[in-house]
């Protein structure tokens, strides 16, 4: 990435220590409700560049993520209906549009929301603020089992495959609490810890990330509900491009008295290549 001078902003962004046990993560049946955790963590404050600055824009095989124009036809991201008949189709063609994937199967999605009454109305997850990435070298293949019947398993398998959020905010704004991402050039391998994820019927793997001095964070100021946020969580490819992206939700400092509380929705999906 050429060298430029975006705007930032300092933030303190939450990070694992290292520890001699497996950490654990205990999935609420509440939705509502925050999820239990094992292990230790810490504030670590940072500057954040705001990636709208940069004269090169972030791209989803370098940094590991990347920013595109995505109008949507949903009118209410609550309407389970429209986001599975409207918004999944979308992600589709989108996907396969940036990424040149052949296939793209949608597996999940979670809406996050900061305001409690909608969040206990809608039976919507908050916000995480722990810098992570969704997928492990163990669980990344795991899922595709898991998810898929074993004929299209073994297709996805058999070759390259990933696994891309599509991150939208769909409220008024983001900017009380967006997401920042790391540039996945500047994570190390062992900053990435191996944490169990423990739900009511199966125990999966997410890693959570420790902090190091050469680690390059960006938000995206201002995203609009026309923008999304693609997320790579998990690549097989091994030829240099960027395979994770840590992540994490934070409190902006800087946003003005009054914006509203977020609201977003994460499509989880796997990506085939022919």
């Amino acid at each position: 990435m050429p060298d430029t001078q975006p705007q930032t902003i300092r933030a303190p962004l939450k990070f694992m220590l290292r520890m001699d046990e497996k950490p654990q993560i205990f999935m609420s049946v509440n939705q509502a409700e925050p999820n239990k955790r094992t292990g230790e963590f810490e504030m670590t404050e940072l500057e954040i560049a705001d990636a709208r600055g940069l004269s090169e824009q972030p791209q989803l095989d370098r940094e590991g993520f990347e920013l595109v124009t995505a109008p949507t036809g949903v009118t209410s991201f609550y309407d389970d209906a429209q986001i599975t008949g409207i918004y999944y189709p979308e992600c589709i063609a989108l996907l396969k549009a940036e990424t040149g994937a052949s296939d793209v199967h949608i597996f999940d999605h979670t809406l996050r929301v900061q305001d409690d009454g909608k969040r206990e109305a809608h039976g919507t997850r908050l916000p995480v603020p722990i810098v992570h990435n969704d997928y492990t070298e163990k669980s990344g293949p795991q899922r595709v089992r898991d998810l898929l019947d074993p004929e299209k398993a073994e297709r996805f398998l058999s070759g390259r495959f990933a696994m891309v959020n599509v991150w939208r905010s769909f409220g008024k704004s983001a900017e009380a609490f967006p997401l920042a991402s790391a540039d996945g050039r500047t994570i190390p391998q062992e900053d990435y810890i191996a944490v169990d994820i423990v739900y009511h019927d199966r125990t999966g793997e997410i890693y959570q990330n420790a902090h190091s001095p050469g680690q390059r964070w960006y938000y995206f100021s201002n995203m609009v509900p026309e923008e999304a946020l693609l997320l790579k969580c998990f690549d097989t490819a091994q030829d240099g491009r960027t395979r994770y992206t840590a992540h994490t939700g934070f409190e902006n400092p800087n946003a003005p008295e009054g914006t509203p509380p977020r609201e977003s929705i994460e499509v989880r999906t796997l990506l085939t290549f022919d």
